[in-house]
């Protein structure tokens, strides 16, 4: 997928962070739409993403951001008469979606975890040592060098 001219004359009035909307702007929009498309379309992870697009962590928060925000879907359906458009941007939809569904099944997992957890009485904790260290640690002499040594 490219992002040629034509299209982002198209996209450009339509993207947030442009330089006339009020708040933080983005340094450019067409960069980061260009990162964004390299990541759809080679399905990478966002830390392979080239250093020509910039620093991935910003392309990553600001692609989470707009996903959450549903400003993909919302290009998509001001471009529906354009069918590359289209084919584009329902692609980033399709990518932003298994994002969100990944996040949720992660957080049910999660949720389910510690209620099972607490279903069963205990909070997951990990033991540090076992029954018979303990034991033999409080019957212990004060002596600082078997405390070192355990022996």
């Amino acid at each position: 997928m490219d992002l040629r001219e034509e299209y982002w004359q198209r996209l450009k009035p339509l993207l947030p962070g442009g330089d006339a909307d009020p708040g933080a702007t983005g340094r450019n929009n067409r960069l980061f739409l260009q990162a964004i498309l390299w990541i759809v379309e080679s399905r990478a992870k966002w830390s392979a993403l080239p250093p020509e697009f910039g620093r991935w962590q910003t392309s990553y928060v600001r692609f989470m951001r707009w996903n959450q925000a549903d400003i993909w879907r919302q290009l998509a359906h001001h471009l529906k008469d354009d069918s590359e458009l289209q084919k584009m941007l329902g692609a980033i939809v399709a990518f932003g979606d298994e994002y969100t569904r990944r996040a949720a099944q992660r957080q049910a997992n999660k949720d389910n975890r510690i209620a099972y957890s607490s279903m069963l009485g205990r909070v997951a904790q990990p033991k540090s040592c076992s029954l018979t260290e303990e034991i033999t640690i409080a019957n212990a002499s004060p002596n600082w060098v078997w405390l070192l040594t355990r022996k």
